[in-house]
């Protein structure tokens, strides 16, 4: 990827983190959490970022 794709990565997915994150720990999901709670979210966040990246990918022409 280039520069620009790199950062339009990162930007999206660390708004996406931030507003995530929030709106669940709004419902308080972060009161009673386990260790699968943590692998399942973190893996929820994974495959989001991977979904991101294809997007920026395939649209390349937009974010050069």
């Amino acid at each position: 990827m280039s520069d620009n794709q790199n950062k339009a990565f990162w930007g999206i997915f660390i708004i996406f983190c931030i507003f995530a994150t929030a709106g669940i720990y709004l419902q308080g999901t972060f009161d009673n959490i386990t260790l699968g709670g943590s692998v399942i979210m973190t893996i929820f966040y994974l495959f989001v970022a991977f979904l991101i990246r294809l997007y920026i990918k395939s649209n390349s022409e937009t974010f050069d």
